[in-house]
C-alpha cells in the first residue's frame, strides 16, 4: 500500500477548481499553474486531500498555507449585493470598469487576495448592480476562475491520470479515454492472481498502469514493448509501492522472442513465420532509431542470450555480435568485475519473462499499439491459454478489420467483436442540464475475442 501522506518523490495531482495537474514532488520543488508559481515545501508529510490557500510571496509567487476548506468568492460577494430586473439598460461599450488594466495588474502584484481584488472590481464597475442575479453570478464565477486562491493536493488515481494525459495531448496516448480503458480491462478479465501479456507502444504506459492496478500478490504482468526503453509515465504517476512494481516485467519484444525461440526451437533453421515477421520488424525499427540517434549503445539494441554453439553459428551475421563482443571486452577488463557478476537489467527481465512463459500460459493478451497488429497478435497467441480473452485496441478501424479477417480464418478464435467506444459527458445544473459542447469524437476501436482449442479435422 502506498502512503497516505505526501513524500519526496511521489506524484501528486494539484487541483484548482476543475483544473488538475500532475506534478512530482521534490525538495524545494515549484509547480506552475498558468502564470502562477507555487512553492510545494509545505505539502511534504501532509495527508492527501489537504486544501491550501495561496498566499502571495512575490510577483506571481505563492506559498501554500493549510486551511480548513476552500471558500467560494461568488457566494461571499453576492450576499449583500442588489441586482436589477433585466439587462436592457446596460450598454456593452467596454467602459463600465473604471480601473485600467495596469491598475488591476498592480492590485495582484501588490499581494491582495482574490476576494479583495474581485471586490475592487465590483466597486469600480458601473453596471454590476444593474445586472440580473444570474448575470452577476456568471460574472463572479468568471472572475473566481481567474483569482481563485485555493488548491487541493489529491492522490493520483487511474481516472485522474488518464484525464490529465488526455487533456494535454490525446494523440500521445492514442486517444485512449478512461471509458475505453475500463472496457479493455473488463474484456481482458483481469483478476488479482492472473498472469497477463500487454503489448503497448505509444500510450505512455496507461494501459500497463490500468492492468497493474488490479493485480494482487500472485499476479504477474509482462509488458512487451518495441525499442530499448518502455514508456512508464502513467505507471510512475500511480505511486505503486516496490512490492507492486515487482509484478511488472518490461521486456523488449525482439529480445523475448529471440530467447524463447532459441531455447525452444534451437534445432530448427528458422523460427515461425509470425514471430520472424515481428523480429524482423523490430530489427528495422531499431535500425531506424540508430540512424536518428548515434548515441544509442549497440549492446542494448540487439540483446541475445546464446544457448549453444549451433545457435551462435546461425546468428554470426547478426548485429547482435556487437553486443557479445562488447560483453567479452568487459569480461577481459579486470576493472569491470561488477559487470561480470551482475547481468544487465534488461537481460534479467527478459530471462524472468521467458521462464514465466515456459512454465505456464497467460490468462489474457492485450495489444495497444501504433503498429500494424496482425503479426504481433499472431506471434503472441501461442503463449495464451485456451478459453482466455484477447483484446486489441487501435485508434483507427482499418487495421482491426484486417486482423478480424485473419483471426476469423484461423478457426481457433471465436466471439470476435469489433466495437467503437463513445462517451458523452453532461453538465448537470438546476435548469441548465445539457450535454457538453466540447467533447472528443471517438475513443478508438477495440477488437475482442476468445482463444479456443482448434478442432482436429482429420478425425471427422
Amino acid at each position: 500500500m502506498s502512503s497516505c501522506n505526501v513524500r519526496v518523490g511521489d506524484y501528486v495531482v494539484i487541483q484548482r477548481q476543475c483544473y488538475t495537474k500532475l506534478h512530482k514532488v521534490t525538495q524545494k520543488s515549484m509547480a506552475s499553474l498558468g502564470k502562477d508559481q507555487l512553492e510545494l515545501d509545505t505539502i511534504i508529510g501532509k495527508p492527501f486531500w489537504t486544501t491550501y490557500k495561496m498566499e502571495g510571496k512575490g510577483k506571481r509567487l505563492f506559498k501554500l498555507v493549510e486551511c480548513d476548506g476552500a471558500e467560494s468568492l461568488a457566494e461571499q460577494l453576492i450576499k449583500d449585493v442588489t441586482s436589477g430586473t433585466d439587462n436592457r439598460n446596460i450598454l456593452d461599450d467596454n467602459a463600465s470598469q473604471s480601473l485600467s488594466k495596469d491598475e488591476i495588474v498592480g492590485l495582484r502584484d501588490s499581494g491582495l487576495s482574490g476576494q479583495e481584488i474581485v471586490g475592487q472590481l465590483i466597486e469600480n464597475s458601473k453596471t454590476f448592480h444593474d445586472k440580473t442575479e444570474y448575470a452577476q453570478k456568471k460574472y463572479l464565477l468568471k472572475k473566481e476562475k481567474k483569482y481563485f486562491e485555493y488548491v487541493t493536493i489529491r492522490k493520483p488515481t487511474l481516472r485522474l491520470v488518464s484525464q490529465i494525459m488526455f487533456r494535454q495531448d490525446p494523440a500521445k496516448i492514442m486517444w485512449l479515454r478512461m471509458d475505453t480503458i475500463s472496457q479493455i480491462t473488463t474484456a481482458a478479465g483481469i483478476h488479482t492472481q492472473g498472469t497477463y501479456i500487454v503489448y503497448e507502444s505509444g500510450c505512455q504506459g496507461l494501459s500497463v498502469a490500468s492492468m497493474l492496478n488490479y493485480l494482487g500478490e500472485d499476479g504477474n504482468l509482462i509488458h512487451i514493448h518495441p525499442g530499448n526503453i518502455p514508456q512508464k509515465q502513467a505507471v510512475l504517476a500511480m505511486n505503486f509501492d516496490p512490492q507492486h512494481i515487482s509484478k511488472l516485467i518490461s521486456v523488449n519484444v525482439y529480445s523475448l522472442l529471440r530467447m524463447l525461440f532459441q531455447e525452444n526451437k534451437c534445432e530448427d533453421d528458422e523460427p515461425d513465420e509470425p514471430a520472424k515477421d515481428v523480429i524482423e520488424g523490430q530489427r528495422d525499427h531499431m535500425n531506424d532509431g540508430e540512424e536518428g540517434n548515434i548515441n544509442n549503445p549497440p549492446c542494448i539494441e540487439y540483446p541475445l542470450v546464446t544457448t549453444n554453439s549451433s545457435s551462435l553459428n546461425k546468428t554470426c551475421h547478426s548485429p547482435i555480435n556487437v553486443a557479445e563482443s562488447n560483453s567479452n571486452k568487459r569480461k577481459q577488463n579486470p576493472s569491470c568485475e561488477e559487470n561480470i557478476a551482475k547481468k544487465p537489467r534488461w537481460e534479467q527481465e527478459t530471462e524472468k519473462a521467458a521462464r514465466l512463459l515456459r512454465n505456464r500460459k497467460v490468462d489474457g493478451l492485450v495489444i495497444v499499439a501504433r503498429e500494424y497488429p496482425a503479426s504481433i497478435v499472431t506471434a503472441l497467441l501461442p503463449f495464451l491459454a485456451v478459453s482466455r480473452p484477447i483484446v486489441v485496441y487501435s485508434s483507427v478501424r482499418e487495421p482491426l478489420l484486417d486482423l478480424y479477417l485473419t483471426l476469423k480464418s484461423r478457426g481457433d478464435v471465436v466471439g470476435l467483436r469489433l466495437t467503437e467506444t463513445w462517451l458523452r459527458s453532461h453538465q448537470v445544473l438546476p435548469d441548465r442540464s445539457h450535454p457538453d459542447i466540447l467533447m472528443s469524437g471517438s475513443g478508438g476501436y477495440m477488437l475482442t475475442g476468445t482463444l479456443v482449442q482448434r478442432r482436429d479435422t482429420s478425425i471427422i
